[in-house]
């Protein structure tokens, strides 16, 4: 009876112990793949697979999939975030802030390890944000160095405005690389140090009015930093005292010379002196003073001059003569009085010499009674003089010359259609002979299936030394 017993209680050990083996076998394939942790990053190569069981339905192994989907798309723009801020060097500026996010970061991944993994998404997010968060305090961290920076710059005195130039600069540069403003103010604030003692330079020699000096440094200053306000204002104002100084010299010299009656030295110091201040009311009268002075002198040797080429019938100098003169001084009556008569000479005289040079232009109605009239006009005058004497034989003989027809020959190829522009329309042809008045003319020929022909020619007292030909030749 004994023994019995003690083989059921065997037989119970033993069941108990299947059960517990088989229990942990259930353990092992179905509750612990739930728990299995990955990294932050899941190569999407990779297969996820998940041991079969009995136990978890197809719609909570979809579910769980999706949220590690979507945590490790949350984490991968984490990433690209996280690298993007270590770029722009996060821990100048915002080193505390990344690590908290980072730090959740971390957090999300405990939640991912043990399977939750909507409340990792959660958390993942979170740092996301914070991420993104510094991402903007960046900008503003980059506007608040180029802003502290620049004003060092334009206010730098001593050594220790150069350092903040030079901190602010620095951190802006590495927060963005590549910005235009940052680059330019890390050079700008290099120079700095150099700039505030070629700045010192400047002001101690304008102190001595050693202006030449000043000028020097402060130009120095300028080509070291081109866009520094402070010291482009600082060489403007010198530059301004240097011209004022030199206006004054100017304007010495010209009433030193205009007592010597010197007067063109005094013109050209007086006009120096109106290069620098071109409205200035002084440079005005003492130009002024100088016609009024060498009026008395050069007015009766240009008046005798101006006489002299009007006898030689050169009216356009002497007409330049009284122009000028009246320009210095309009009240010259004489000047006034011969500067219309010769007005009159110099004007058809500049007529009759253009007709003259185009001789062809009288082939024309209007040219030709134009010429007539200033024919008239010149041989109206009492004493018409050598020069228009012969301008008028001239005139009268290219005046007849242009109304005299000249025989023109016109051959073709009895296929072509001739006109003559503005004269007459010739049909086909094989030869003929047109009259047609001094001049230039066009013929034209046209003809089915070619390329129209045109031919410029010109027409004088001499005949063409050929026949003028017309022919359509070039098939279109």
């Amino acid at each position: 009876m004994t023994n019995k017993s003690s083989l059921n209680n065997q037989n119970k050990t033993q069941r108990l112990v299947v059960i517990t083996l088989l229990a942990l076998v259930a353990v092992v394939f179905i509750v612990l793949p739930n728990y299995v942790s990955e990294p932050w990053f899941v190569d999407d190569n990779q297969t996820d697979f998940t041991p079969p069981s009995n136990t978890v339905s197809p719609s909570a192994a979809a579910e769980k999939t999706k949220y590690r989907q979507d945590a490790q798309s949350i984490l991968a723009e984490i990433i690209n975030v996280r690298d993007r801020l270590k770029e722009q060097a996060v821990v100048r500026w915002g080193d505390l802030e990344f690590r908290l996010a980072l730090q959740g970061v971390d957090q999300g991944d405990e939640q991912y390890r043990y399977g939750d993994y909507q409340k990792a998404i959660e958390t993942y997010q979170l740092s996301l944000d914070q991420l993104k968060d510094l991402e903007s305090v960046a900008q503003q961290e980059l506007v608040e160095a180029k802003k502290l920076s620049l004003k060092a710059i334009e206010s730098a005195s001593v050594t220790s405005d150069a350092e903040l130039a030079v901190d602010r600069a620095e951190l802006a540069i590495a927060i963005a690389p590549d910005d235009d403003e940052a680059q330019i103010l890390v050079s700008r604030a290099s120079n700095l140090s150099q700039l505030i003692t070629l700045l010192a330079e400047g002001r101690y020699y304008s102190a001595q009015n050693d202006l030449g000096s000043a000028k020097a440094a402060y130009e120095k200053a300028v080509a070291l930093d081109p866009q520094h306000i402070a010291a482009a204002a600082e060489l403007l104002t010198t530059k301004q005292s240097i011209t004022e100084e030199t206006f004054r010299d100017h304007m010495s010299d010209g009433f030193v010379a205009l007592n010597k009656l010197d007067f063109e030295q005094a013109s050209t110091a007086f006009n120096h002196a109106g290069v620098i201040h071109p409205n200035h009311p002084s440079v005005q009268q003492a130009l002024n003073q100088v016609a009024s002075e060498q009026s008395q002198l050069l007015v009766d040797q240009q008046m005798i001059q101006a006489g002299t080429l009007a006898q030689q019938e050169q009216w356009q100098g002497a007409l330049a003569i009284y122009q000028r003169l009246l320009l210095t001084d309009n009240s010259l009556t004489e000047a006034k009085v011969r500067k219309i008569s010769v007005s009159v000479r110099a004007s058809l005289d500049r007529q009759i010499i253009a007709l003259l040079d185009d001789p062809l232009s009288l082939a024309e109605s209007r040219a030709f009674y134009k010429g007539q009239t200033l024919l008239a006009d010149a041989k109206g005058f009492a004493n018409p003089g050598p020069r228009l004497s012969r301008q008028i034989d001239q005139l009268d003989k290219a005046l007849q010359a242009s109304q005299i027809p000249v025989a023109v020959i016109i051959q073709s190829d009895n296929l072509t259609q001739i006109s003559v522009y503005k004269v007459a329309n010739l049909g086909t042809l094989q030869q003929t002979s047109i009259s047609l008045k001094p001049g230039l003319y066009i013929a034209a020929g046209q003809r089915a299936g070619y390329r129209d022909s045109r031919v410029e020619f010109e027409v004088s007292e001499q005949s063409p030394t050929g026949p003028i030909v017309v022919i359509c030749s070039e098939k279109i």
